[in-house]
């Protein structure tokens, strides 16, 4: 059972297709780059440099198909200086072994630590890499210095081919924003069927932080994330309003979950016009009117209930923050023009203290950053030794395969490393048969070689089986151009990759970093931000007039980087080969619970309103259980046996309290005599099922 999990995801790692994820404008961009290259090198006379150069360039054009990378100039540029480096320092110490060992070692351990830190680093971080085991082995000369200012030469014309139209003018920021659009209408449309739906989070927390991020972008942009919390808020609040009327009222609840459909499919359009930018049609407005007049009304007059009034009020809340959103994304569709929140020499402090400090934070040995580093170091100098005194002339693909295999989670590791196995022997296999059919025609050799880098560029983030075919080929034919033989050099490099591949994935095995392990510590630290988000929420419903926007968006922000957190770690968790408690499907239910009790306190949030004021009193005391209750479970997740919380007591102290009050404060009394026991529930469900998985 242990082994058929990570058995079954290494297979749909090896099977996964994504067509969608394809980028052609900026893969062909890429291939222009590698293209320009190599006919300049022929121009010139296939100097020694050419290889390294055509290096530089290939490494550098992959930066800019990764996931989630503004594809701006500087960075092919970086990587290209990067990867000019890596080609000097390989070179120089090349005649000596030891030189080569500690250099490998220590350039795996720096850049294993770098590419931890974020998926655009650890792209950037694998080229230099690779180019530092490749580099001296494409250069015909000794010239090493040479090489490596043209593997930066190589960089800086991908960076001018990146200035070449099609133009995609904040594109990825468009992008972005219509990725949350589309993960609100998921958690709509699942909300309108089930309340006790697990909500979707990465997809708001990276816009939110990317575009936060920004120092020149137009403000458009930035009130949109604004007005996707409140929308968020809205979605959330008339689900539970929805979810209160199906017992009493199904047919006034099947017109609330309408509504939920039609702002789903509201934010879907909304989606496809600003990534696009395409106009918006109308259609959807009158939809969504449309389930809006058949929804509750807002008045407690003509036999409508305190609840029917509630659910009146939310929909049409949501009716105003879905038109505040379109509103919005018309002019991003416009294209206002940018401006800059701070000035380039602050931001660029800004950003360069955020950076040391996150790189500070994780120089401690419970880091998986520099677990993943050290453990990087250890293979890869292995791996070298190995290759330096492999019986053939391609050794250093040992090294080389070991470099693209290892990453820091067992998944990531096994899944890349059997797709690049597999993958690469493959490529080996059809290049060989290419090599053999063209050896009488030398000059082919050079568009085989812009075409398989054009074939890489396009699959890098579709399939890794099918972009590691096409890096086997574009690297057999790149050493046929530096004079040697393809057939021999494919097969011997076969061997190698799979001994490097394996070679990586053993040592993996023996000095794992067991997301499993990590667990308990990733729930307790997303209960302590629950924690602070919960306080401040109780907070504001007992003194809105004291409430502070900022610090309850930055605890959103904080929960919601949590949550994407662990639930990483759980995904990663579930295809690993270890037992133990708790295991990734026990985490899932507590997140669960967690998660029921989160949306009764989103439901409060969204419960005040910008003219109220009136106190409540009553709260305060509640605010305080609640607070020692998430304290008593994180506690309890941590191994810890904390004093139990009278959560109930609590409650019924708050009900008392709640039945006196104004006027104006009636509709906040109600939905929190609603909401509280929700997250009383919730929180006394998490507990049992923490209790239960310590007891197993």
């Amino acid at each position: 059972m242990i082994i058929a999990e990570p058995a079954k995801r290494a297979g749909k790692s090896l099977l996964a297709w994504d067509p969608s994820a394809a980028q052609p404008a900026r893969a062909l961009k890429a291939g222009l780059g590698v293209a320009v290259t190599l006919s300049i090198a022929i121009a010139l006379g296939s100097p020694d440099w050419t290889g390294a150069a055509v290096l530089g360039t290939w490494c550098a054009g992959i930066p800019l198909l990764a996931a989630g990378v503004r594809p701006q100039p500087a960075l092919p540029a970086l990587a290209g200086l990067a990867i000019g480096v890596a080609v000097t320092l390989g070179g120089l110490a090349e005649p000596n072994p030891v030189a080569v060992l500690v250099l490998s070692a220590g350039w795996a351990l720096v850049m294993a630590f770098l590419g931890s830190l974020s998926s655009a680093l650890g792209v950037v971080t694998t080229v230099c890499g690779v180019a530092l085991v490749l580099g001296p082995n494409l250069v015909s000369g000794d010239n090493y210095v040479a090489a490596g200012a043209a593997a930066l030469a190589g960089g800086l014309v991908q960076s001018l081919t990146s200035l070449l139209p099609p133009w995609q003018r904040f594109r990825t920021e468009r992008s972005l924003i219509a990725e949350a659009y589309r993960s609100l209408a998921d958690d709509a449309r699942a909300l309108a069927d089930a309340m006790n739906t697990p909500l979707s989070t990465d997809d708001l927390v990276q816009a939110s932080s990317e575009i936060g991020g920004r120092r020149k972008l137009p403000e458009v942009m930035r009130e949109s994330i604004a007005a996707l919390y409140e929308l968020r808020a809205a979605i959330v609040s008339v689900a539970a309003a929805r979810a209160r009327l199906l017992d009493t009222d199904p047919t006034a609840a099947r017109h609330t979950a309408a509504v939920l459909r039609d702002t789903a499919s509201a934010m879907d359009i909304l989606a496809d016009a600003v990534e696009n930018l395409e106009s918006l049609s109308e259609d959807w407005e009158d939809r969504l009117a449309a389930a809006v007049d058949a929804a509750p009304v807002d008045q407690t007059n003509h036999g409508a209930t305190a609840r029917h009034s509630m659910a009146g009020r939310e929909v049409r809340r949501l009716h105003r923050a879905v038109h505040k959103v379109a509103r919005l994304s018309e002019r991003i569709i416009e294209d206002e023009p940018a401006t800059s929140v701070v000035s380039r020499r602050i931001r660029i402090r800004s950003r360069a203290a955020e950076d040391w400090q996150s790189l500070r934070s994780q120089l401690t040995w419970r880091s998986p950053a520099a677990r993943h580093a050290v453990r990087a170091c250890v293979v890869i100098a292995i791996a070298t030794a190995v290759g330096r005194y492999w019986p053939g002339t391609h050794g250093y693909w040992v090294t080389l395969t070991a470099w693209i295999v290892l990453k820091p989670d067992f998944a990531a590791t096994v899944g890349r490393g059997l797709a690049r196995i597999l993958g690469t022997a493959a490529g080996v296999f059809l290049a060989s048969l290419l090599s053999i059919a063209v050896l009488s025609y030398p000059s082919a050799a050079a568009p085989i070689v812009a075409g398989y880098a054009l074939l890489g560029y396009l699959t890098l983030p579709v399939s890794n089986v099918v972009y590691s075919v096409a890096v086997a080929g574009f690297s057999v034919f790149q050493i046929d151009l530096a004079g040697q033989s393809a057939i021999e050099a494919a097969w011997e490099r076969g061997i190698t990759t799979v001994v490097g591949g394996l070679l990586a994935l053993l040592l993996y095995t023996l000095w794992p970093t067991w997301q499993t392990r990590r667990l308990p510590e990733l729930l307790a630290e997303l209960i302590d931000a629950y924690r602070g988000y919960a306080d401040l929420v109780l907070d504001m419903q007992a003194r809105p007039a004291e409430r502070d926007p900022r610090r309850l968006r930055d605890a959103v922000d904080e929960v919601r980087l949590r949550r994407a957190a662990l639930a990483a770690a759980v995904d990663q968790a579930a295809a690993e080969p270890v037992g133990g408690k708790p295991h990734s499907g026990d985490v899932q239910d507590v997140e669960v619970a967690l998660s029921r009790a989160a949306r009764a306190l989103i439901v409060l949030e969204g419960a005040v309103r910008h003219h109220d004021a009136a106190q409540l009193f009553g709260v305060d005391e509640f605010r305080d259980s609640v607070q020692r209750a998430y304290d008593c479970l994180a506690d309890r997740v941590r191994g810890r046996q904390p004093r139990p919380v009278d959560l109930r007591a609590a409650l019924e102290s708050l009900d008392a309290a709640l039945d006196k009050g104004t006027p104006a404060t009636i509709r906040r009394r109600r939905l929190l005599d609603w909401e509280s026991d929700i997250l009383v529930e919730a929180l006394s469900d998490a507990d049992l099922i923490v209790k239960e998985w310590q007891r197993a």
